[in-house]
């Protein structure tokens, strides 16, 4: 699922490819299709061009320390990583030691031509190294790898040194992978810092906020267990007003583990991106059944372990578990519509923000017309429908096709427990539409949207995050 770059009128392209900057790229993992998994692009920052072969060994080291920590190293399938050969005029990274601490002072004051104008002693922190020229960045990435999903920045200079925001950026210090890690948390998942950074920095994030009350904090799920609980940023205010989950966590001291709550904010991220589902056959959603037996399969990204469970039903019945394929002959096929749905589901004991299963849940659909009975198309009574995205965070778009449809229909949408939480009345009309529902007021977890009319009765399970 990448961050495509448009640029949309024919003369502004012709401006900017006149002067697009085109790097080589070069693949460290290729897992799949583009536009099927994550796509992190590194980028380089002071290196020259003899130094290329370094900056790709710096990548490959930055990646493979990343995808060793969990849960990178359980849905490392889920990821591609590339690497753009920017080449810089002069080797490092700006250092005017405007500081003035002890650790400013023992680093010499540099100016480097390097290609993005990265520096130390941003925002007066001498650790604090960023890329001045931002916009040149994205410009790099749009000429060279405008699928990126996450691009990381690494800059060749010794000093130990990094930033997060749009970009991840570290320096090539001994302990740069470990740097690299916790900087992506910030940039790709949004972490916050587990130490105390200052006032200007605290915000609500996944892993901190001002609620200390532990029946209803964000990490409420992981209360008692991996050491998680709600621990004070300090003894004295701001700082004692703000809460992490964990004493320990990456995104607090380097060298460490991401903590429970961090490790299932990046799971959450991974699931917001793309799904498990890589291919499934028939690529069409509406199928016609001419007494030939159809193969129905799908082609899963596997987390590892595998955590992925399978569901096959037929008009809601199960009809097949943990199998990537199946196949309808004509004794399934016994009247004029059938509906089958394949769920797809993550079982993972790394998160718990979805109560139901402890996972997520992604379904595939295909309806299914019988079309051996010689029944003329113009009297059947048809309705199809699909309701997306799936999880889901604000707003659920649900989009239906109707033929002669004679009677209401009524949509539900209720709890794990059955408790409804919501209803609407409408007719469906011949044709195609579609109308949103806000589900934004609704707690996070698993909830079930009915369609219910006369002679129809269908339930599909969604997740709001």
């Amino acid at each position: 699922m990448s961050r495509l770059l448009y640029i949309i009128s024919m003369s502004i392209f012709i401006s900017f490819y006149a002067t697009a900057q085109i790097f080589d790229v070069e693949t460290i993992v290729e897992n799949g299709q583009k536009n099927k998994r994550i796509n992190f692009v590194y980028l380089g920052d002071g290196y020259t061009n003899t130094e290329q072969s370094t900056f790709i060994t710096d990548v490959i080291s930055a990646s493979t320390d990343q995808f060793n920590i969990s849960p990178y190293k359980e849905y490392g399938n889920f990821f591609n990583t590339y690497a753009i050969k920017v080449i810089s005029n002069e080797s490092g990274a700006d250092h005017p030691q405007t500081v003035g601490t002890t650790t400013c002072n023992t680093v010499p004051v540099i100016t480097v031509d390097n290609y993005f104008g990265t520096t130390y002693d941003f925002s007066n922190i001498h650790r604090l190294l960023v890329p001045l020229d931002g916009s040149k960045v994205t410009s790099v990435l749009a000429d060279n790898t405008p699928y990126y999903d996450q691009a990381n920045i690494i800059v060749n200079a010794p000093y130990y040194g990094g930033s997060g925001g749009s970009f991840a950026t570290s320096s090539t210090h001994a302990s740069a992978s470990e740097i690299m890690i916790h900087e992506i948390g910030h940039s790709f998942v949004s972490l916050g810092d587990e130490y105390w950074a200052g006032i200007q920095f605290a915000s609500e994030r996944i892993n901190r906020t001002q609620e200390s009350d532990p029946n209803i904090i964000k990490w409420k799920n992981w209360i008692g267990d991996e050491n998680i609980g709600v621990y004070s940023y300090g003894n004295s205010s701001p700082q004692s007003n703000w809460y992490r989950p964990h004493q320990n966590c990456i995104m607090r001291y380097l060298n460490k583990p991401f903590c429970a709550v961090c490790r299932e904010g990046t799971i959450d991220r991974i699931y917001s991106l793309i799904t498990p589902i890589d291919t499934f056959l028939p690529s069409e959603s509406s199928i016609s059944f001419t007494g030939i037996d159809i193969n129905f399969s799908i082609d899963l990204i596997l987390p590892n372990p595998n955590t992925l469970e399978i569901e096959w039903l037929l008009d809601g019945n199960t009809i097949g578990t943990n199998t990537s394929n199946i196949t309808l002959t004509s004794s399934d096929i016994i009247s004029n519509n059938h509906e089958l749905t394949v769920n797809i589901e993550d079982t993972t004991n790394l998160a718990r923000t979805y109560t139901f299963a402890n996972g997520y849940l992604f379904s595939i659909t295909w309806t299914i017309t019988d079309s051996t009975l010689g029944v003329s198309e113009n009297t059947i009574a048809k309705f199809l429908y699909k309701a997306y995205p799936n999880p889901v965070r604000d707003v659920l778009y649900f989009d239906y096709t109707a033929q002669n449809i004679q009677d209401d229909f009524i949509l539900i949408i209720s709890n794990i427990q059955g408790k409804k939480i919501m209803s609407k009345s409408f007719l469906p009309q011949n044709g195609s539409d579609k109308f949103p529902i806000s589900v934004k007021n609704l707690t996070s977890g698993v909830y079930f949207l009915s369609i219910t009319s006369t002679n129809y009765n269908r339930s599909f399970k969604f997740i709001k995050y």
